[in-house]
């Protein structure tokens, strides 16, 4: 393969591969459609857990679990991954808005705004992404009955908002406060000046109307020059009623390792943002924002990928597009005709909703084609798909069951004194025997129980029982799974389709949903409908791929694992695939 070879990983959290055939059967991804019928293309299977941690490492490093999968912010070392052996052949890696359970590892690569999934705001966040209003009582909080996520103390994680702000009035104007993370609040005076409103704070002002963005707006907070803007969402003067987006504020540049690089990108698109202010749900209102702040987010990402790749001498660019995975957990369980919350009349609004950020996702694509070179391929890929939800299961309340584990008065395990136990950090499918409570010679029985209490749990439905869990092994057997080694738990296991890890108020084992929603990581990687898979899916477009070409994906004729992705990239830059786990593409690849 060529020397000058570069690679833009366009990664999108969530892309369903029926969804992408459904809509290009429909004509509105046109670049998508390019490249199906101009590269190659294929579904990929996700490693257990399904999300995304766990697969964009797989993905990246070109190797299994069992190797590289360390756990959610510890990034795998010294295992000879793809981005190691870039760096060893002075080869560039940029990972820009990427997930933080892998970095690069050269002192000339690029980390820039990785994901935050630490407690509190990222580092980088000065100020969130919020709704300012002087109505707040139209965004009251809905009861919470259940928790859906790993782990299962929160909500189904950034899908939700909890960023609604007071505006109150000050004499004839009014005054809305950014909330600073690390600091006092800044103020904002707003003036009505007619059918416009004047919107001034320390670093400039603006005057808008509504359904106007103002620009960037210069900013200081912690000592830090960075940006702000608003989009003016409703107006009256008259009644004094008064509804205002803010940006999410960052200064991603102060934590990246190569601060200059940072700089210029920030110079040369913009301001980053990771988050927008409302979810892209179609029941919250103005959820339109959330695709005009979503395509301004993977612009920014685009353009900084030509950026670095024609410019800055580096190889590789991967980054992490969130929004369709949003559209998926708020909407896919409302318009797939399997899911017990689907109702006809209503599908095609939700289903809009998904249509719509897979078309921003095509006019991007269509972006990085028309600015990349001829020597760069351009990989459009998720990490996994979605399917509709039916029951929540905890997992510590099954184990207690059968005096495995330990809950506290507050419905959580208590590891210290359980026999078995999970780690938030690992996935919520990976069960570890305390080995500070059981002796050496009990581990493989207490396993043989922990079997029994997964393979045991069934749910009666309306259709008749259900077994709750598609596949529980011991860590011995669990190599075909892609898992070995010291780090991976005692039992390895995975849900059946339609359970998603949960707590209840009424602290049931497992109960049947009452929240309509979709899910990928507590699956098994294979559970799907006629409607939607968990299956991700890869495309490769540019100097080096074959054209026209799908390779097949099922169980007779083979099934494409997500690390194969890595062993292709590393023979399309040229690089040794020996200490990788996958197996390149070779029939996507051009052998001229």
């Amino acid at each position: 393969m060529s020397q000058n070879r570069k690679i833009l990983l366009l990664g999108v959290d969530g892309l369903i591969p029926e969804l992408v055939e459904r809509f290009c059967a429909e004509g509105v991804l046109p670049n998508i459609q390019r490249l199906r019928d101009e590269g190659g293309s294929t579904r990929l299977l996700p490693y257990i857990s399904t999300w995304g941690d766990t697969n964009f490492v797989t993905f990246l490093t070109g190797q299994a679990p069992g190797t590289s999968w360390v756990g959610q912010r510890l990034p795998p070392s010294g295992t000879q991954h793809l981005l190691e052996l870039m760096s060893a052949a002075g080869q560039r890696a940029a990972l820009v808005h990427f997930p933080e359970s892998l970095k690069p590892t050269g002192p000339e690569d690029l980390c820039f705004a990785p994901f935050w999934s630490g407690s509190g705001p990222a580092p980088m966040e000065l100020a969130p992404a919020c709704l300012h209003s002087t109505r707040l009582d139209r965004w009251e909080a809905t009861p919470q009955t259940e928790a859906l996520g790993w782990p299962p103390t929160g909500t189904l994680a950034h899908h939700q908002k909890h960023n609604r702000f007071a505006i109150e009035r000050s004499g004839d104007d009014f005054r809305a406060m950014i909330p600073a993370h690390r600091g006092e609040p800044v103020p904002v005076t707003l003036s009505p000046n007619g059918e416009r409103l004047r919107l001034i704070l320390a670093g400039g002002e603006a005057s808008l109307s509504v359904g106007e963005w103002s620009e960037w707006l210069p900013l200081e907070l912690e000592g830090k020059r960075t940006a702000i803007r608003f989009k003016l969402l409703d107006f009256d003067a008259a009644s004094g009623r008064i509804d205002l987006l803010q940006s999410q504020v960052t200064a991603p540049a102060s934590t990246s390792g190569q601060p200059e690089v940072a700089q210029r990108l920030i110079e040369r698109h913009g301001p980053f943002i990771s988050k927008w202010a409302v979810s892209a749900d179609p029941d919250t209102r103005y959820f339109e924002t959330s695709f005009e702040e979503g395509r301004y987010q993977l612009e920014w990402l685009v353009d900084s990928a030509l950026t670095l790749l024609n410019e800055e001498g580096f190889q590789l660019f991967a980054t992490v597009f969130r929004l369709n995975d949003e559209t998926h957990h708020t909407c896919l369980a409302q318009c797939d005709p399997e899911s017990k919350f689907y109702a006809a009349d209503d599908a095609v609004r939700y289903l809009e909703v998904i249509r719509r950020s897979y078309r921003i996702l095509d006019d991007a694509l269509g972006r990085a084609l028309a600015g990349c070179d001829d020597d760069t391929v351009v990989v459009l890929a998720s990490d996994h798909g979605d399917v509709p939800n039916s029951h929540l299961c905890d997992i510590h309340r099954r184990l207690a069951e059968f005096d495995l584990c330990t809950i506290d008065g507050n419905g959580r395990p208590d590891p210290a004194r359980s026999q078995a136990f999970l780690k938030d950090e690992r996935g919520g499918l990976e069960i570890f025997v305390n080995r500070d409570r059981v002796a050496v010679e009990d581990i493989e029985r207490v396993q043989t129980r922990i079997l029994k209490a997964l393979t045991t749990w069934y749910v009666d439905t309306e259709s008749g029982e259900r077994n709750v869990v598609a596949l529980a092994l011991k860590k011995q057997d669990a190599s075909p799974l892609g898992y070995w080694g010291e780090l991976m738990g005692d039992v390895l296991f995975a849900y059946a389709p339609g359970f998603v890890w949960g707590t209840n108020e009424r602290g049931d084992t497992v109960a049947e949903l009452v929240t309509p929603g979709a899910n990928h990581g507590p699956q098994v990687p294979t559970a799907s409908t006629a409607f939607a898979s968990n299956h991700g899916v890869a495309f490769f477009h540019g100097a080096g791929i074959r054209g026209g070409v799908e390779l097949p994906f099922d169980t007779a004729r083979g099934i494409q694992r997500m690390d194969s992705a890595g062993a292709t990239f590393a023979r399309l830059l040229g690089l040794p695939t020996d200490s990788l786990d996958g197996k390149p593409l070779t029939a996507l690849l051009d052998p001229a």
